[in-house]
């Protein structure tokens, strides 16, 4: 069986930066090892796979190389940046849509401009939730393979989720965080120990002046050691900081990706009890496999 899959950089405008992910428009009935296939052939964290629902406009399934992760945010972008680039919707300045994931009935807004040209998409997560955890800041200090005074160890002990869990890390410098090597077995544990899909390590010292964090991002349990940009995770970190009186400010941006070559930006809007997260996307290819 011939699939058609679209390769896209999501949290960017640029070829080389952001996060890659797949998408497969109009996906024909795969299994589930299929759809694991197809994203382990096309070498990015996530795919997505579309399929026709009665309860929302789309039915988005979203695979790694290891698992179903229940929401994807870099790949929902890619998705509905791939629809309005093969003109699956009206010429509007504002769409808005709902995709039927694992993790609920989600809305997904698409703007552009009065001619046309696309300009960002911002997906409405779920309801932040936070759960207080007994962390040990020694273990994940050697987890980062770094010392345990370069964590902020004031900040509160939880883990949230808007899709989800992740557990937020604040390191106290940009230097540190560059310098940062990961024991990816060692965090896997920490998930495991923790019931989390990532853990997100940030610092407020960031490279542009208008963004809130820089950010890392490691999921070994989904078979993705580092996350190059990471939409469901910053926005439940935002949140997280938001929820606890840590930020006042409610239209962020969070930096990701420049440490490893992949800068994007996430966009994300706390406004009015929701939580929006998005950014802007770029075509790279368009493949076929078979399966």
């Amino acid at each position: 069986m011939k699939i058609k899959i679209k390769k896209i950089n999501a949290f960017t405008d640029s070829m080389l930066g952001g996060n890659p992910a797949g998408v497969v428009l109009n996906s024909p009935f795969l299994t589930d090892s299929q759809m694991r296939l197809i994203c382990k052939k096309l070498n990015v964290s996530e795919t997505a796979f579309i399929f026709p629902s009665i309860i929302a406009d789309y039915n988005v399934r979203f695979f790694s190389s290891k698992v179903e992760v229940n929401l994807c945010g870099h790949a929902t972008i890619a998705t509905f940046y791939a629809m309005f680039k093969e003109n699956y919707f009206p010429n509007r300045r504002f769409i808005s849509l709902k995709q039927n994931t694992k993790s609920g009935i989600l809305p997904v807004e698409i703007y552009h401009t009065k001619n046309g040209i696309f300009d960002k998409i911002m997906m409405i997560q779920k309801k932040p939730v936070l759960r207080n955890i007994n962390l040990d800041y020694s273990e994940i200090a050697d987890s980062l393979n770094i010392s345990k005074i370069s964590i902020n160890e004031k900040l509160p002990k939880q883990i949230v989720t808007t899709g989800l869990y992740t557990l937020p890390i604040c390191i106290d410098s940009f230097n540190i965080m560059k310098k940062i090597r990961p024991n990816f077995k060692k965090i896997k544990d920490i998930c495991n120990k923790y019931n989390v899909g990532s853990i997100h390590i940030f610092t407020f010292d960031t490279i542009e002046s208008d963004s809130i964090y820089h950010a890392r991002n490691f999921a070994p349990l989904y078979g993705v050691n580092e996350d190059p940009v990471t939409g469901t995770a910053n926005g439940a970190v935002c949140s997280y900081l938001l929820l606890n009186k840590i930020i006042s400010k409610k239209e962020l941006i969070c930096e990701q990706g420049d440490i490893i070559k992949r800068s994007g930006r996430v966009y994300v809007n706390l406004k009015n009890n929701k939580v929006r997260v998005g950014g802007k996307a770029k075509f790279v290819e368009e493949r076929n496999f078979y399966v």
